[in-house]
C-alpha cells in the first residue's frame, strides 16, 4: 500500500493550471525530495498530497484510500513554509508542540502519560528541550521552524511532509533537522520535503522528484551538487526572489 498515489494530477489556481498531469507515488519508508525552480509547482504538489489543495482532475489515494474518503489524518504530519507559531499568543514551546497531540487524543480528554512522553521526545529530537518553557516569540526563526517540526513529530505520524524546512534556517538548525528526520526514517516513517538545496539532508534522501512548469521532469536518484553549491557553507539565495516574507499558508486543523 502506497503512502501517496497521485495519478494524472492537475491543479488549477486562480484560473491557471499549476500542475499538469502529474504522477507521483510514495512508498512506506521512502525519503523523497521535491525539487525545482521557483514557480515549478513544488509547494502546490505537497499541499495537494495532504489535501489542502483540490485536484481539478486526476486521482489521489492516501494509504490506499481515495482522498475524499480518507479520515485517518493523524497518520500524516505537515509542516508548512514560514508559518508564524507565535500568533500574538504567549504560548510556550511545549504548549505549541503539545498541540500536535490533538489528533491523537479523544475530545475533552486531558493529555496522558503517552502524550507527554511523545511531546518530550519530539522536543528532544529537535534540540529544544532546554527551551521548552520559553515563549515561542523569544526564539529565532530557525528555532521556531524546529518548533513546527516538533509539533508534527509529536503526533507520531507515519509520513511527514515538509515545505522548504531549511529555507532561511541557520546551519545548526539544519543539522538538527537532519538528525530528527533521520530518526523518523530509521523508524520506518516516510518523509516528503520540498527543497531548493539539500545541504545536510542530502545523505538521507533516496529519491528526488524534479518539477518544471508544473510537470515531472525526472523521478529518481537525487542530483549531485555541483560547483559552489557543493560547498558545505553554501547558502542558496535566489536573486529573483522578493525580500518580502512569503505568504503564509492556512494550515488545515486536521494536520495539527
Amino acid at each position: 500500500m502506497s503512502v501517496f498515489d497521485l495519478r494524472g494530477g492537475c491543479v488549477a489556481l486562480g484560473g491557471r493550471e499549476v500542475l499538469h498531469d502529474v504522477d507521483v507515488r510514495v512508498e512506506p519508508g521512502e525519503f523523497v525530495a521535491v525539487l525545482g525552480a521557483n514557480g515549478s509547482g513544488k509547494t502546490t504538489l505537497v499541499r495537494t498530497l495532504v489535501g489542502l489543495v483540490p485536484l481539478s482532475s486526476g486521482s489521489l489515494e492516501v494509504f490506499g484510500t481515495p482522498l475524499s474518503r480518507f479520515r485517518e489524518w493523524p497518520r500524516l504530519g505537515y509542516v508548512p513554509q514560514r508559518l508564524a507559531v507565535g500568533g500574538g499568543v504567549p504560548s510556550t514551546v511545549r504548549e505549541v508542540v503539545a498541540s500536535g497531540r490533538i489528533g491523537r487524543t479523544r475530545r475533552l480528554r486531558r493529555m496522558g502519560r503517552a502524550d507527554r512522553e511523545a511531546v518530550e521526545h519530539a522536543l528532544g529530537d529537535v534540540g529544544l528541550t532546554d527551551r521548552a518553557d520559553d515563549p515561542v516569540a523569544t526564539l529565532s526563526g530557525g528555532q521556531q521552524q524546529r518548533v513546527l517540526i516538533a509539533r508534527a513529530l509529536a503526533g507520531e505520524p507515519e509520513v511527514l511532509v515538509l515545505d522548504e524546512p531549511t529555507a532561511g534556517v541557520d546551519a545548526d538548525s539544519q543539522d538538527t533537522l537532519a538528525g530528527a528526520l533521520g530518526h523518523l526514517s530509521q523508524a520506518g516513517g516516510s518523509v516528503v520535503l520540498v527543497a531548493h538545496e539539500l545541504g545536510p539532508l542530502a545523505e538521507l534522501i533516496g529519491r528526488a522528484v524534479v518539477l518544471g512548469g508544473g510537470r515531472v521532469l525526472s523521478d529518481g536518484p537525487p542530483p549531485e551538487p555541483e560547483g559552489h553549491h557543493a560547498h558545505p557553507s553554501h547558502v542558496h539565495v535566489h536573486p529573483h526572489e522578493s525580500a518580502a516574507p512569503a505568504a503564509r499558508p492556512v494550515l488545515d486543523p486536521r494536520t495539527f
